[in-house]
């Protein structure tokens, strides 16, 4: 079965619930506390817990994943904390969208050089 928004809104729960309350220690950490800590309303963290928040935007996942203090891959792994099939593509996409940028940067540089010897 492919990774979906329901697995990521489950995994994000599994964490927050997984962090202790700073209100109420001894407790799990609640929605409206994780939002406070994120800088996000806690009806888009709401929403994406529950997989219904459609697009939620890396600068979002960012947020949340600062305010658990954990990193954002953690979101998307399975159950059986193997990685997702969707992260090993976004990984991929990463990489490639790195190394295109060094391949341009390294283009430039040689050009660079070559028009300051003439």
């Amino acid at each position: 079965m492919p990774f979906n928004l329901r697995d990521l809104g489950n995994n994000i729960k599994k964490i927050r619930e997984s962090r202790e309350s700073q209100a109420k220690p001894g407790k799990p950490m609640h929605q409206y506390e994780l939002a406070q800590v994120s800088n996000i309303p806690a009806s888009i963290l709401c929403n994406i817990e529950k997989g219904k928040y459609k697009n939620p935007t890396w600068a979002v996942l960012s947020k949340i994943a600062a305010g658990l203090r954990c990193e954002i891959s953690d979101f998307f792994l399975n159950a059986d904390k193997k990685v997702s099939p969707s992260h090993i593509a976004m990984n991929e996409m990463i990489e490639t969208i790195i190394r295109e940028r060094l391949e341009d940067i390294l283009r430039e540089k040689s050009t660079d050089k070559k028009i300051i010897k003439k």
